[in-house]
C-alpha cells in the first residue's frame, strides 16, 4: 500500500446523488503527509459499497466509493478530502440517513487493503484482506502475511443468484480457490517488497531498470483501480514465495538475517505445464532470492544492511515434458525453435537490464550422455556459445556445470569444495550491496509499482557497496539441486556480509559453523515451499543430508515419498493449478463467454434502517 499523495483524481461516480455519499465538510485536502492507510473498513448501502481507510495513528480518515449499479463495471471515486474520526463519522451517518428508506447504511467488514477486482462470467468481486499477521521488518517497514481473506460480490443481492451461468461462475469461484493467498503470499503498506533493498535504497541502481511489477502477482488485478484514480492507496501488492526472518548472533553481537524469495509472475505455473523460455525471454519457474543482513545501531532507527540477489529458473530454450501416469520421468522434447536461440538470447538481455554484468551460470544438469539431461545441457551450452560470439568480451555470458549427482556419487570428489570455490568466485565477481540507512527512510510508492528509490541529500550513496551482476543456476527442474547450491553461494554471502557489518562469525567457509547449520535449515524451508508451488511436493533432502554427514539408506524412504507426491500431483492436481494461477494473473479470463443477467428488483433484508450511530461508532474504532 502506498503513501498518501497529494493528489487526488475523481473518476467515475459522482460524489453528490441520491446515495448521500458526498464529501464532508471542514475536512482538509490531501497534503504531502508520511502516513499509511493500513485499516479499513467496508460498508454498503443499496447502491455502493463505502470503504473507509485510516492510518495508524486514527489521525487520517479517507473514503473511497465503489458503484454498484452495473454489476459488470467497476465505477470508483475517492473522495479528495482527509477527514478526521468526527467528520468520517459524520459522513457515515448523513449516508445512513439518506438511505433510511432503503435498507439504510450496511457494515460488511473490516479488511487491511484491497488484493484486487476480479470478474469471471457474472459480477465484479472485490477481493480484501480480513486478516494478516506480522511475519517480519526490514529498516522500520512491517512486513505481513495474508492470514484471511474474503471475496465480496460489487452487485445487488440478487444478481448472482439470478444468473443464467450462476452454476458455472461457482466453479470458476473454486478454480480460484486453489490459489489460496494464504499460503506464501506477502506484502508491505510502507517497503517495497517487491524490489530489492539495493533498488529500494541505492541511487545508482535503475537508469535501465525494467520490469518493475515482474513480481508484483495482483498486478493485473488492481490496475484498473490504480489506473483510475492514479494511486495505491486501496491496494496492496503481493509478493509470492517465501519470506523468513530470524535473529543471529556471531562474537557477542546480534543481526538479523532476512531471506525472500520472489516467484516472477511471467511464465508461471506448475512443473509441467511451464517449462524453458518463452517468445519474450522469461523462463519458467523464474524465482529472485534476495539474502539480507541487517544490524541496528545506536538503537535510534538506523541500521547496517546489506543484500546479497542471485537467481534461479527453468533452462531457457523450448523444450517440454509430457506428463505420464507410468513414467515418473519424462521424455524431453526439444523443439527446433531453438536453432536461432532468439528466445534465449533476449532471456539474457533481461537479467543484464535488471542486475548489470556479469551474468553467471551454474548449470547443474547431468552432462553423462546416458542421461536424458544431456540432451538438455549440450542444447544450452550450444546455446550459450553461440549467443556469446555476438558479444564483445565484457558482455559475454559465464557459463560454469557441475553435474552434482554423479560428483556426489563419485568417490574422492570433493564437490562441497569445488562448489564453495565456484560460488565464491561468483561473489567476487558481482559483489552484494551495503549501506547504512538514515534514522528515517520514507518510501513512495508510484501507482504503478515501478521502479523506487529513497531522496535523500544527506546520506552519502557513493560509499555504498552495489552488487553488479547475478548469479544464475538451473538443474532440470530447478528445485532440488538448485536450492543446495544456492545455499552455498548464501553462505559464502554471509561471510562477506557479516564482514561489512564488521562482525567476524564464519570465517574460512566451515560448514560446521552453526552459523551455516541455521542457514541451511532456513534455505531448506525456502526449497521445501518453492518445490510445493511449482513441482507439488517438498524439496529432496538428499545432498543436504550427505552435507549433514547423514547416511543417505536413512533419508531414502523419505525421498521415495517425496517423489510419489510429487509424481501424483503433477498428473492429478497441476491441470486445475495452472487454470487457477492463469485466471488469478488474467491470462485467462472467462468474462470474455457471454454471461447475461436478469435485472430483478432488490429486496430489502434485516434491519431495515440500517447501521444506528452507536453502530457506526463501534465499526469505526476498529483496533
Amino acid at each position: 500500500m502506498a503513501e498518501i499523495w497529494p493528489e487526488s483524481v475523481s473518476t467515475g461516480a459522482s460524489s453528490s446523488g441520491n446515495d448521500g455519499g458526498g464529501s464532508g465538510s471542514g475536512g482538509v485536502r490531501d497534503s504531502e503527509a508520511p502516513y499509511f492507510l493500513d485499516k479499513f473498513s467496508l460498508f454498503e448501502t443499496s447502491s455502493f459499497l463505502y470503504m473507509i481507510g485510516r492510518d495508524q495513528s486514527k489521525k487520517y480518515w479517507r473514503v473511497l466509493k465503489i458503484d454498484k449499479s452495473d454489476p459488470t463495471k467497476l465505477d470508483f471515486y475517492e473522495d479528495p478530502t482527509v477527514y478526521s474520526f468526527s467528520l468520517c463519522k459524520a459522513l457515515l451517518q448523513d449516508i445512513a440517513e439518506a438511505n433510511k428508506t432503503r435498507g439504510g447504511l450496511k457494515f460488511v467488514t473490516y479488511c487491511y487493503g484491497i488484493i484486487g477486482f476480479i470478474r469471471l462470467l457474472g459480477p465484479y468481486y472485490i477481493i480484501v484482506i480480513t486478516k494478516r499477521k506480522k511475519i517480519g521488518q526490514i529498516c522500520d517497514h512491517l512486513i505481513y502475511a495474508i492470514a484471511e481473506y474474503k471475496m465480496i460480490p460489487i452487485a445487488q443481492p440478487t444478481v448472482l443468484s439470478s444468473m443464467d451461468n450462476f452454476e458455472r461462475e461457482n466453479r470458476y469461484k473454486k478454480l480460484l480457490e486453489l490459489v489460496d493467498l494464504r499460503k506464501d503470499f506477502y506484502f508491505s503498506y510502507s517497503y517495497p517488497i517487491m524490489h530489492s533493498l539495493q533498488t529500494n535504497l541505492g541511487r545508482n541502481q535503475g537508469e535501465h531498470y525494467t520490469g518493475g511489477t515482474k513480481f508484483v502477482w495482483n498486478e493485473n488485478i488492481t490496475l484498473q483501480i490504480r489506473n483510475n484514480l492514479k494511486n495505491a492507496h486501496w491496494t496492496v501488492a503481493l509478493l509470492h514465495g517465501f519470506f523468513k526472518q530470524v535473529m543471529l548472533s556471531a562474537r557477542g553481537k546480534t543481526f538479523k538475517l532476512t531471506l525472500i524469495a520472489r516467484r516472477s509472475t511471467q511464465s508461471a505455473g506448475t512443473r509441467y505445464n511451464q517449462r524453458g523460455v518463452d517468445e519474450k525471454g522469461h523462463a519458467a519457474n523464474h524465482v529472485e532470492i534476495e539474502q539480507i543482513v541487517c544490524e541496528e545501531i545506536g538503537g535510534e532507527g538506523a541500521y547496517k544492511c546489506t543484500s546479497a540477489v542471485q537467481t534461479r529458473g527453468s533452462i531457457p530454450l523450448f523444450w517440454s515434458q509430457k506428463p505420464s501416469l507410468f513414467n515418473p520421468k519424462p521424455d524431453i522434447l526439444l523443439s527446433e525453435g531453438n536453432n536461432n536461440n532468439e528466445a534465449t538470447e533476449l532471456h539474457f538481455q533481461n537479467l543484464r537490464l535488471r542486475y548489470g554484468d556479469p551474468v553467471i551460470i551454474l548449470n547443474l544438469t547431468k552432462t553423462d550422455e546416458k542421461h536424458a539431461e544431456s540432451l538438455l545441457y549440450n542444447a544450452f551450452l550450444n546455446a550459450v556459445t553461440c549467443i556469446n560470439n555476438d558479444l564483445d568480451e565484457e558482455n559475454k555470458l559465464t557459463f560454469w556445470k557441475v553435474d552434482l549427482n554423479t560428483e556426489f556419487r563419485t568417490k574422492g570428489s570433493d564437490v562441497l569444495a569445488k562448489l564453495t570455490d565456484l560460488v565464491t568466485e561468483a561473489l567476487k565477481q558481482i559483489g552484494f550491496f551495503s549501506c547504512q540507512t538514515p534514522q528515517t527512510v520514507n518510501f513512495k510508492a508510484s501507482f504503478d509499482l515501478s521502479y523506487l528509490w529513497i531522496n535523500n541529500e544527506d546520506e552519502d550513496f557513493e560509499n555504498n557497496k552495489h552488487q553488479k551482476g547475478i548469479l544464475r543456476t538451473n538443474c532440470l527442474d530447478s528445485l532440488d539441486r538448485t536450492n543446495v547450491v544456492q545455499y552455498m553461494y548464501g553462505f559464502a554471502a554471509l561471510d562477506q556480509q557479516l564482514d561489512a557489518l564488521e562482525i567476524t562469525g564464519c570465517s574460512e567457509q566451515n560448514l560446521e559453523h552453526t552459523l551455516a547449520k541455521e542457514l541451511m535449515r532456513i534455505y531448506e524451508a525456502m526449497g521445501n515451499s518453492l518445490a510445493r508451488q511449482y513441482g507439488g511436493s517438498a524439496a529432496h533432502t538428499e545432498i543436504f543430508s550427505k552435507i549433514r554427514g547423514r547416511c543417505p539408506a536413512a533419508t531414502l524412504i523419505q525421498e521415495c515419498m517425496i517423489s510419489i507426491q510429487r509424481h501424483y500431483n503433477n498428473i492429478v492436481m497441476d491441470g486445475k493449478k495452472q487454470q487457477a494461477i492463469d485466471l488469478f494473473l488474467g491470462n485467462f479470463k472467462p468474462v470474455d463467454e457471454p454471461a447475461p443477467f436478469k435485472s430483478i428488483p432488490v429486496q430489502k433484508r434485516g434491519n431495515r434502517n440500517g447501521l444506528c450511530l452507536q453502530d457506526i461508532l463501534r465499526v469505526l474504532s476498529f483496533n
